[in-house]
């Protein structure tokens, strides 16, 4: 049972650090970027169903070469202190798994006031919200728990400006 607890995050260990199924953890987190990279490359339409039974065809994976194989460089217009993009933790939804504060490169996230009782896991706060990079949404889903909060995307994409 620690096993899988640890594999889906339920662990009821305050922190990974000395703990010998970390091995799980991170593979838990490998397997879930790579499922996020195969959702963002192999979008297929749903088949509608007003089609006919006969006329569905099996929807196989073609290989077309990539139309944007450079990434459009970003240019905030604005201060970025001016800008309020940044994550929310709900502390009623959080587990405390810390997946991310592994998935933030930028360092938005840290463990929070450990448990008195020493039971729970610390929860994850927003310890440095202005160095969340305007845009970037990958928090929200590595959430097990879906305690990560972003403002609506359309709000702040005056903020940005794409370069060639």
């Amino acid at each position: 049972m620690l096993f899988l607890d640890c594999f889906f995050g339920r662990c009821s260990k305050p922190s990974c650090d000395s703990c010998a199924l970390r091995l799980v953890r991170s593979l838990r987190l490998a397997l879930k970027l790579r499922a996020m990279k195969q959702e963002e490359e192999s979008f297929v339409a749903p088949v509608g169903s007003w089609e006919k039974p006969e006329t569905v065809a099996l929807h196989t994976r073609t290989t077309q070469p990539k139309q944007n194989a450079t990434k459009k460089r970003k240019r905030l217009v604005a201060p970025r202190e001016e800008i309020a993009w940044y994550p929310l933790i709900k502390p009623e939804l959080c587990n405390g798994c810390g997946d991310c504060k592994v998935l933030c490169k930028p360092g938005v996230f840290e463990l929070g006031e450990p448990d008195p009782t020493g039971i729970c896991r610390p929860k994850l706060i927003v310890a440095h919200p202005y160095k969340c990079l305007v845009l970037c949404t990958r928090c929200v889903p590595i959430c097990t728990s879906g305690a990560i909060i972003l403002p609506p995307k359309e709000e702040f994409e005056h903020f940005v400006e794409y370069l060639d």
